[in-house]
């Protein structure tokens, strides 16, 4: 298969990728592996990682945090009627009483008489009833209650910090074994962006990536200020959906990915393409369709690499369609469209130029080398339709490259002079398009550095044919 692609695929491990033999078949379709840490033990994370690692050390590896969230605690599923009437008590751990109703929030006391419990987004719905002083459920709407589901509240708030013990003992468990990026689950503001930095900072985790879930209320009234300060945003659209109607959220996902590209983040969605399920595989694959044209720029696989029986194939699927010809949407952005700082840099200037010049003059490939990720991520967000190829000695930036959209990034020595950089990308080019390139054809060098007098980094353009690189 190709080597290069234009979204990027992010696959969540869990059992159906856990063996070495399996996860080797796919790895070259993947871009970055999502550890889960709401399911599993450290140790088996820990096993994942170390696969990933021995597999392609290149891969970015994003940690999934719980943030501040109540979940089911009972040892084994539940089946629970409707109007049955069940217990509620806190646990810590699982425990394994089919008779009672456990959750993991210490202040069920707290929690007040006809607050609606909803589980696992609707599919059980609890009514919170108080019997002579002890916290009883009513069920409204029955069905089978699955372990460690997560839990909503409508009447009650929660009193749970934003960044909870749990969170930061993760965090500093994912620096230790060298993730790259956290994804934060439950965010309502910029706020709680700021939270999660400063601890880092406490822990020597400048470097890794704050990556927003956008999966609730006051998150969609929050977007744009999350968005400014997050390094990226999660689209759940299953929750999406819960929160808002189709139409409003459609809107509200056109209006985030187009925020996200005019500062340069990347912008990830969930899907769910589940192939043994051919009805609603097929409209899933429409939709895949529909937001590769919208610029999506990752696409992350949960229970279809997690739990299905089949992972391969659906890692396959979803690399098809990515790479699916005639699914190509032009851009015409102006500069003014894609611009972070209220005065334009002139990397801004260098980054809109080189976009211009790739559709004017049919380039076929990009080449920018780049010290931090600023350069590659501009190109990104105007689309261009060629191959961003990025160099970087930064480890950070290189990992962070990997959830952009048409950028294929390359870490490099740090003894590595870019004055070479011509050489280094012609072989790249070479491998990319697998002989499929002219002697004439056009190929873009970008150089752009807000450090002056660095040897090889100039602030321009060079523009050559393939053959005279």
């Amino acid at each position: 298969m190709n080597s290069f692609h234009n979204a990027k695929i992010i696959a969540t491990m869990w059992p159906s990728l856990d063996k070495e033999t399996v996860l080797s078949k796919v790895i070259n379709n993947i871009d970055t592996f999502r550890i889960n840490l709401a399911h599993g033990d450290e140790e088996i994370q820990k096993k994942y990682i170390g696969m990933i690692i021995k597999l392609d050390s290149s891969k970015t590896i994003i940690l999934d945090t719980r943030g501040p969230e109540v979940r089911t605690r009972n040892k084994e599923e539940l089946i629970l009627k409707k109007n049955q009437e069940i217990p509620i008590e806190h646990a810590e751990f699982f425990k394994d009483d089919r008779d009672t109703f456990y959750i993991d929030y210490p202040q069920t006391e707290n929690i007040p008489s006809w607050t609606i419990i909803d589980i696992d987004n609707g599919s059980i719905i609890i009514e919170v009833i108080n019997k002579k002083g002890k916290l009883m459920g009513k069920v409204k709407k029955e069905w089978l209650v699955l372990i460690n589901r997560h839990i909503d509240f409508d009447g009650y708030i929660p009193e749970l910090p934003h960044l909870w013990e749990k969170d930061k003992k993760h965090i500093v468990w994912g620096i230790e074994h060298k993730v790259n990026a956290i994804s934060v689950s439950y965010i309502k503001n910029a706020w709680n962006i700021a939270q999660i930095r400063d601890f880092l900072r406490t822990v020597e985790g400048e470097h890794i990536r704050v990556i927003a879930k956008i999966e609730t209320a006051d998150a969609l009234k929050n977007l744009k200020e999350i968005i400014t300060v997050a390094d990226g945003i999660i689209i759940n659209y299953k929750k999406l959906l819960i929160l808002t109607d189709e139409k409003k959220a459609a809107k509200i996902v056109s209006d985030a990915t187009k925020r996200c590209h005019t500062i340069g983040k990347p912008i990830i969605r969930n899907t769910d393409l589940d192939v043994l399920q051919k009805k609603q595989a097929k409209a899933n694959m429409e939709i895949i369709r529909e937001k590769i044209t919208d610029w999506i720029d990752a696409f992350m696989l949960t229970r279809d690499t997690a739990i299905a029986e089949e992972p391969i194939e659906n890692i396959y699927k979803l690399y098809e369609i990515i790479n699916e010809e005639g699914l190509k949407t032009t851009t015409d952005y102006s500069l003014k469209n894609v611009s972070i700082n209220e005065d334009d840099t002139i990397s801004d200037y260098i980054a809109y130029s080189a976009y211009r010049t790739s559709k004017e003059m049919g380039i076929k490939a990009i080449i920018c080398p780049t010290e931090s990720w600023y350069t590659p991520a501009r190109l990104s967000a105007l689309k261009p339709e060629v191959p961003i190829i990025a160099f970087t000695k930064n480890d950070t930036a290189y990992r962070y490259l990997n959830l952009m959209r048409w950028v294929k990034g390359y870490k490099i020595a740090d003894t590595f002079e870019y004055t070479n950089i011509k050489q280094i990308g012609k072989e790249i080019i070479r491998i990319l398009f697998k002989g499929n390139i002219s002697l004439d054809d056009k190929i873009l060098i970008v150089h752009s550095s807000l450090e002056q007098n660095k040897a090889g980094m100039i602030n321009g353009m060079e523009l050559y044919k393939f053959k005279d690189i």
